[in-house]
């Protein structure tokens, strides 16, 4: 059976998550909202690039044509999925009130395993549209794709 490591189920609660203030100002990070928020996940790498550049940009979204963002109860798939290799991460929830008119939810892209609708940005994401920053290890349970898939499914 495979197994993908949990980084944590946000949407419910938070699992061995360490978390941690990434921000330059302390002002950011450390405070959770549940409000319908969408986030995206970034290596140090990439964060340190837009910190610089102002832009939020990698190339998997310049491939597809669009942002991709992930749910709370999305992350702990896209974090098992596309970051299983990765120690540290950057969590970021987006502003929903200054992306709003330019995100869709649609089905996931590539096509594959998960379902439901996954919200898409067709827009420059700029670090002023950030409300929160946080630095994310791994340190979680492995549990089988088929129960991350069913949690995310809810």
């Amino acid at each position: 059976m495979t197994k993908f490591i949990l980084i944590g189920m946000l949407a419910v609660q938070l699992f061995f998550l360490e978390v941690t203030n990434a921000a330059q100002n302390p002002d950011q990070g450390g405070v959770f909202k549940m409000e319908n928020n969408v986030y995206k996940i970034l290596t140090e790498e990439q964060w340190k690039t837009a910190s610089e550049t102002g832009l939020i940009e990698v190339e998997l979204d310049k491939k597809d044509g669009f942002i991709h963002l992930s749910t709370a109860s999305q992350l702990a798939g896209t974090l098992s999925f596309y970051f299983a290799d990765d120690e540290d991460l950057i969590l970021l929830q987006l502003d929903r009130s200054q992306i709003k008119d330019a995100l869709i939810y649609e089905a996931p892209f590539p096509v594959g395993d998960r379902t439901g609708e996954f919200p898409h940005l067709y827009s420059e994401l700029s670090v002023d549209q950030v409300a929160q920053v946080w630095k994310i290890s791994r340190g979680a349970f492995s549990l089988p794709k088929e129960i991350i898939l069913q949690a995310e499914n809810l």
